[in-house]
């Protein structure tokens, strides 16, 4: 997927991730992937899959999150992140390792292999959860397999569609994403982006995060809740990033995520809509 020189931004997204975080990684992780698509989208396209050289990309942010995908309450996490792509082949921090393609026409494609750290119930740093949920057992982290296409419909506007389905581990459903990825504002430094999305998940997906059984329940004080398919939250996300030179650059993002009707008489669902923010710092080889 190619866009015109001076506002290259190849819109293949990182893998889907909980509203909240994947709100604002996307936002980073595109930084990341753009620079090194913008290096190398060239070569790829004149020469084999293999490309001819290798893009490395590593990022530090700073973010805050919400507990658990629900929660009132806030956490803050320290993100590393790293990019590595030659070609058609990517291994990063937030898609996982997979292939993309992308054409002139405006039409984007990726597959990857990534994973889901679940949800525990006590308070992490490093994971969704929080001591609130004790006695509703942890989610298990899960292999998952990402398949994402996308559509440059303007120089400036792309749509995309993300489905995200368990490969092994937790049997914790499947869930999928549909939205629109746009550019409001570009200069040789500085880069605005607004992106806008619909989440939804089949019925063990939205139950496994949402809902309440009837063991649950009496462990925890919890009303029953059953969680049906549907799509479950939208989000958006407002990212800026800088340029210093050809090889730093900054990004800061805000996020903000609504839940929909179909989980919003959770019991597990503290607030209608969350907030989120990051900001981090980025170095291209």
């Amino acid at each position: 997927m190619t866009m015109s020189p001076e506002i290259a931004r190849p819109h293949v997204r990182p893998a889907l991730l909980k509203p909240a975080l994947g709100v604002l990684i996307t936002s980073v992780a595109m930084t990341l992937v753009g620079q090194a698509c913008a290096q190398d989208s060239a070569s790829t396209q004149s020469q084999s899959i293999f490309g001819d050289r290798f893009n490395v990309n590593f990022g530090l942010g700073m973010a805050v999150l919400p507990r658990y995908m629900g929660a009132d309450e806030y956490r803050s996490q320290v993100l590393p992140m790293l990019t590595v792509q030659r070609g058609i082949f990517f291994a990063d921090t937030a898609r996982g390792v997979g292939l993309q393609w992308q054409s002139d026409s405006g039409f984007g494609a990726s597959a990857a292999l990534n994973y889901d750290f679940g949800r525990t119930e006590k308070n992490s740093t490093n994971r969704p959860g929080s001591n609130e949920l004790i006695g509703m057992g942890t989610v298990k982290g899960a292999t998952v397999g990402d398949f994402m296409i996308s559509q440059q419909l303007t120089p400036w506007l792309s749509a995309s569609a993300e489905a995200e389905l368990r490969v092994a581990g937790e049997k914790r459903g499947n869930r999928y994403r549909l939205g629109f990825e746009g550019i409001a504002y570009h200069s040789q430094t500085d880069t605005v982006t607004l992106d806008i999305d619909a989440h939804a998940g089949d019925g063990r997906y939205n139950q496994t995060y949402f809902g309440v059984s009837p063991i649950q329940s009496q462990r925890t004080g919890f009303s029953r809740f059953t969680a049906d398919s549907g799509i479950y939250a939208y989000s958006a996300a407002l990212a800026w990033q800088h340029a210093f030179d050809a090889h730093w650059s900054t990004v800061a993002s805000v996020g903000v995520t609504h839940y929909t009707d179909q989980t919003r008489g959770s019991p597990l669902v503290e607030t209608d809509a969350e907030g989120s923010g990051l900001i981090a710092l980025n170095y291209a080889f």
